[in-house]
This record gives C-alpha cells, structure tokens and sequence, in this order.
C-alpha cells in the first residue's frame, strides 16, 4: 500500500512539474530579452523569434563595421553586432585584412545562425515582448500605419487575458509597427 501511494504521489509531482513547464516556456517567449533596433519594433519580428534581415543587408552593415576598422577612420562604428541579451560581439568579427566573399558569407551564416543582429550602435535596446505591449497600452508607444486607439480598442480582450500571441497576429496581418516617440534606455 506504501508503496502504491508513492508511486502515485511521484506520478503527481511530475505531472504537476511538467504541466508547470509548459506554462513557464510559454511565458518566458514573451519575458526573454530581445533587441530592438532604432524606434521601430515590429514585435512579431523580434531577434526572439528570427532574424528576418537580408544577407544584403547585414553585408553592406558588415562592410561599414569592417571598413572604419581598416581604414582607422576617425569617429565612430556605425553598427555593432548584438545577441539577444544585447551582448555586443563585434570584436569576434574583426579582421586583419578585407574578407573574402567566401569569409564574408561565413560571418553572415554565422550572425543569421545564431540570431545576432546587426544594429545602430547608438539606438537599439534590450527590452521584452511583455514590456512593449505594456507599455503600449500604458500609453508610452505610438503606431505606424493605423490609429493608436483603434490598435488598443481591437485588442483591449486580447490584452487583458495576456493573448500577447493574439496581438503579434493582429500587428502582422495590419502590418502595424510600434515605436517609442522618445528613445530612452530603459523603457
């Protein structure tokens, strides 16, 4: 009989630790550090989920890091490569000499495999999904191609049952980007 009962009892705290987990990854989707580059942040393309930035893009941004590098041109770098917690890795891409397009391809392999991004190095933060949805609906945002008030009227549900998922698929299929009107570190 002991023995059946902590079998049970064991059977109970796994389901309970699992169920658990499912509910704590779900969260941290929307509490993980992303990064935001400039004002604009579409949530759905956050460097959380993919970094949705043409090769051509990230070479041309690789080219101008790289090139002020070599030339010891006065002033300062352009972009800087950061991960997700907005760790800045651009000493690891820094050469000697002008890559080849083969090195070049590498590095640009490299910063998509990882999801690094490649951002101005005087306006991009760390922030979370949570916090810019909050903050949107604190006010503290503005949108790009629709009204404020209709983006927080159709979704005013979705927010307060915390659907931050139903609000990324409204943003995406609106094609509405938010923005933070004035730029701080720490918003």
């Amino acid at each position: 009989m002991k023995k059946r009962t902590m079998t049970l009892l064991l059977l109970l705290i796994l389901s309970v630790m699992s169920m658990s987990g499912c509910t704590r990854e779900e969260e941290t989707l929307y509490n993980r550090s992303i990064v935001v580059d400039t004002q604009v942040l579409p949530f759905y393309e956050s460097s959380l989920t993919y970094n949705a930035e043409p090769e051509e893009e990230i070479r041309s941004k690789l080219y101008t890091i790289l090139n002020e590098t070599l030339a010891n041109l006065p002033g300062s770098i352009d972009y800087v490569i950061v991960n997700h917690e907005g760790e800045d890795l651009t000493d690891e891409f820094l050469v000697e000499k002008s890559p080849s397009h083969n090195e070049m391809k590498e590095m640009i392999t490299k910063i998509k495999e990882n999801g690094y991004l490649v951002v101005s190095k005087d306006a991009y933060r760390v922030t979370t999904i949570k916090k810019e949805i909050d903050a949107l609906f604190d006010g503290k945002r503005q949108v790009v191609s629709s009204t404020l008030e209709k983006v927080l009227k159709d979704n005013r549900q979705a927010y307060k049952n915390k659907d931050y998922e139903g609000i990324n698929q409204y943003l995406r299929k609106n094609s509405i980007k938010v923005y933070d009107p004035l730029p701080t570190q720490n918003n």
